[in-house]
């Protein structure tokens, strides 16, 4: 009785799994000839006689904290890009691959959570609409808390990573790939069995397609792919503990924040790799200028107090996390074209009208104004 109980599950499984995946396909269409209609109309208008221009208007530099939906007081700017034909192809090989590729149950490792370098072909605008949308990823977050306390009797903390600070905290973004998570505490076997065995009915639950959608990648490649010890490992959730940027917080579980310095140093790292690869990181981790910026913008703006990030903050933690002087200057133009001031600075230079007065601190501070 027994074997034909566990042949019978199976075949249920399959045939949910082949459910799902029918109606991602089904949504796909649907959303493929929606795009045509549209794509046919801005076509008319277009042909159309171009109506009488309206006075300009003057731009908006600046955020406003009134509008923001942040945890802190401006509202993040990056546009989501237009889906062309080109993204919706690459979108349904995306999913196709992701369908049928699972990381295995107790796996965690394997995902990435950033997207691609520079965030401008088509395979970053279709990254936009791959993932899970966060009214879905708050519920099954929800849901795997309050499993977590039901089963283990006790709250967990955990730090993330990577594109869901960008979807929860910063709003940045409609999608998430994944939560990578980092113990704050390690974890008994029965706590990790309930963790995962949560995480595989909210997928099923609420149709993620991806089964291992919260996952421990993150401190996995900080272990493998970075190289760090326990002792740098600790230091991460130090930083990220004392910072207490709260991301999601339920009955059972909190997610805090990554220490934003890490973050922004494992960003660079990465667009390091990806420009010295020719676009992408031989281990495919990729990442998003926007959201580079966006970061810096946070550390510019909070806890900078609006003055510009000196390098000195950025390089005197995880030293294992290498940049290029490319990857740093690439990053502050960009924020330079998109807020009109300076948000970094080399520890040597100073603005116009810069004294040791205007410091913040001491004078080893590595904060200064924005010239």
């Amino acid at each position: 009785m027994g074997p034909s109980q566990s042949r019978e599950q199976r075949r249920l499984q399959r045939k949910h799994r082949h459910q799902r995946n029918q109606r991602i396909q089904e949504r796909e269409v649907a959303e493929a000839e929606e795009q045509e209609r549209e794509e046919r109309t801005q076509q008319e208008e277009e042909e159309a006689p171009p109506p009488p221009s309206p006075s300009p208007q003057p731009q908006m530099s600046s955020y406003h904290s009134e509008s923001s939906s942040t945890p802190y007081g401006y509202s993040p700017t990056a546009p989501v890009p237009r889906r062309t034909s080109s993204s919706r192809r690459t979108s349904r090989l995306s999913d196709h691959y992701r369908q049928s590729s699972h990381t295995p149950r107790g796996g965690g490792g394997g995902g990435r959570d950033s997207r691609a370098g520079g965030g401008r072909d088509s395979r970053a605008a279709a990254a936009c609409y791959e993932g899970i949308d966060t009214p879905t990823l708050t519920t099954a977050l929800a849901y795997t808390s309050n499993r977590l306390l039901a089963k283990t009797k006790s709250h967990h903390t955990f730090v993330v990573t990577g594109d869901v600070l960008f979807s929860l905290f910063f709003r940045s973004k409609p999608m998430t790939g994944s939560v990578s998570i980092i113990q704050t505490s390690a974890l008994t076997d029965k706590q990790k069995d309930t963790l995962i065995s949560a995480v595989l009915r909210a997928a099923e639950k609420y149709g993620i397609a991806r089964e291992d959608w919260m996952n421990n990648s993150a401190e996995v490649d900080m272990r493998t792919v970075v190289g760090m010890g326990k002792g740098e490992v600790d230091e991460v959730i130090a930083w990220s503990l004392g910072q207490k940027e709260i991301v999601f917080s339920g009955d059972g579980m909190t997610l805090l924040a990554v220490d934003f310095v890490y973050e922004f140093r494992r960003m660079l790292h990465f667009l390091t790799r990806a420009l010295e690869g020719g676009g992408e990181d031989e281990e495919g981790e990729t990442v998003d200028l926007d959201d580079v910026v966006e970061l810096v913008r946070r550390l510019v703006t909070v806890e900078g107090r609006g003055r510009s990030l000196r390098r000195g903050v950025v390089e005197g933690r995880y030293q294992r996390l290498v940049f290029s002087d490319y990857a740093w200057m690439m990053v502050g133009r960009e924020y330079e074209r998109r807020f009109g001031e300076k948000g970094l600075k080399e520890d040597d230079e100073e603005s116009d009208d810069e004294d040791e007065g205007d410091r913040v601190g001491d004078s080893t501070s590595v904060w200064t104004d924005c010239s």
